[in-house]
């Protein structure tokens, strides 16, 4: 793809030396120019873009398009609906630490009501009926939502790894043979998509006020009552996985088995396949805890499907798994070995019970949910969890990202609960504030940018092109080990 850029593009120029006589440099820069020119608009196209990534992201026929929802409200948004709101009186919150919100929950953030850490089902089953209501009656197209507005992260599709074209999902990871179920014969693919409520969008309606000069020059911070969540489908059947009985399923152009055999999507399918409803992850901005040590300003969540439920609608077939509201620095792998347990994630007893009655690998204890038994779903990786994997998320190109701990002297780094102004690198690294999809569409419009200015670049039109390429392919190397069957060492 990258020679193919090179030619039609010094073509362009030299052509233009051939048949006119003109000066190299002169013609370089009138087709800088030029290029320049149509820059602005381009990036404002592909900022609206659902999917597409050169050649590799193929739309089937009989299909209609994913449609990206980008028109993000601005933080000054929040202060005029506050101005609005009901005027009913919030309801008194237990514990010391976790004064009333100054939202009031009841219109904005119901999950405000309750104390997570002494009713972590009750604060679940409240963020599941938010996230729910006029979403899951609509196969989640937020479009259709007349209840609350929520809306899709900008630049997912500018990757390998992006958007697919029916449902905008996104590769996440292959689960390995035999670690959902004992009758997981193969290795299967996850994919996923993650929606923003309103509060939260506020976020990138200030960043990206100008599609074609995004701003991102501070510490981000999302306000208190922003609400992400995701679906993580997987292609998984109920005879491979006995929980996905009547699962959900939308279609999803996925990767080819020996793409994703090598953990990426860069390859497709050239048809739609199905992928069943398996994961819910959520977080929640809930700053009540006030103690850095013991949480971190958001609250992680995780559902899991089991269609043994046999609710009327099958999206409500999903269990609590956990909650994560901070990543307990102080319990280190020798902590762990010595017997102690997280105290900064509840994992629920029927989630547990489930991956033991499933039988896969999964069902080891130590390998049953996150790294030290910290909160982590049934298709991430188990040496990872929710608020480590999240902490890394900054904008930065320059450093070498690990989502991964790293095995050593360093892996309580991971293990942080990073505040508002803190990044995982520090210095002029802004924080991401655990957004990890602000961090990657930041990243891929980055790398557009330079793979567009490449051509207009004289007779180097192809290093900036090659560059991007070569920074992205880092960005997606630092992801890959989450999405990684085996790794050099195990993490107890």
């Amino acid at each position: 793809m990258a020679n193919f850029f090179s030619r039609i593009a010094s073509k362009r120029v030299l052509g233009g030396v051939a048949a006119g006589g003109v000066g190299v440099g002169t013609v370089a820069q009138q087709f800088s120019t030029q290029k320049q020119a149509t820059i602005l608009k381009d990036a404002d196209a592909e900022f609206n873009k659902g999917y597409g990534y050169f050649d590799v992201v193929k739309l089937p026929a009989g299909f209609a398009p994913f449609q990206l929802k980008n028109n993000y409200p601005k933080p000054e948004d929040i202060s005029a609906a506050s101005s609005s709101a009901s005027g009913l009186p919030p309801v008194p919150l237990p514990g010391p630490d976790l004064p009333t919100p100054s939202l009031d929950p009841r219109k904005d953030a119901p999950w405000l009501n309750v104390d997570f850490r002494t009713d972590p089902m009750r604060y679940c089953q409240i963020i599941k009926a938010y996230c729910w209501e006029g979403n899951s009656n609509n196969n989640f197209n937020i479009h259709k939502n007349t209840v609350r507005p929520w809306y899709h992260a900008p630049w997912m599709h500018w990757s390998e790894n992006g958007r697919e074209p029916i449902n905008g999902l996104t590769f996440e990871r292959v689960t390995p043979a035999g670690e959902l179920s004992k009758n997981q014969q193969r290795r299967t693919q996850a994919w996923a998509i993650g929606f923003y409520n309103w509060i939260g969008a506020t976020v990138f309606g200030d960043i990206w006020r100008d599609p074609s000069h995004p701003k991102w020059d501070k510490h981000v911070v999302f306000p208190l009552g922003t609400c992400v969540f995701k679906i993580l489908m997987t292609e998984a059947t109920e005879e491979e996985v006995a929980c996905l009985k009547n699962a959900p399923t939308l279609q999803a152009v996925i990767a080819t088995p020996e793409s994703a055999a090598n953990n990426n999507a860069g390859k497709r399918k050239d048809k739609a396949e199905p992928v069943r409803l398996l994961q819910v992850d959520f977080a929640v901005r809930d700053d009540r805890i006030k103690d850095p040590a013991q949480g971190n300003g958001w609250v992680f969540g995780t559902f899991m499907y089991n269609g043994n439920l046999n609710n009327p609608d099958a999206w409500d077939n999903i269990i609590p798994v956990g909650l994560q509201w901070g990543n307990d620095p102080t319990l280190t792998p020798e902590a762990v070995k010595a017997g102690r347990k997280p105290e900064q994630s509840w994992i629920n007893p029927d989630a547990d019970q489930l991956l033991t009655d499933l039988g896969g690998t999964r069902a080891d204890k130590t390998k049953r949910w996150g790294v030290g038994g910290r909160l982590n779903g049934p298709v991430d990786n188990f040496k990872s969890a929710c608020a480590s994997c999240h902490s890394v998320a900054e904008r930065n190109l320059k450093e070498n990202i690990q989502m991964l701990p790293k095995q050593g002297p360093t892996f309580m780094r991971w293990f942080r609960n990073l505040g508002p102004g803190e990044s995982f690198n520090g210095g002029d690294k802004w924080s991401a504030d655990y957004s990890l999809q602000l961090m990657t569409g930041y990243f891929n419009y980055q790398l557009w940018e330079k793979s567009a200015q490449g051509f207009t670049h004289k007779l180097k039109v192809i290093v900036p092109f090659s560059t991007a390429r070569q920074e992205q392919k880092v960005l997606e190397a630092n992801s890959r080990p989450l999405r990684a069957e085996k790794d050099e060492e195990d993490v107890d």
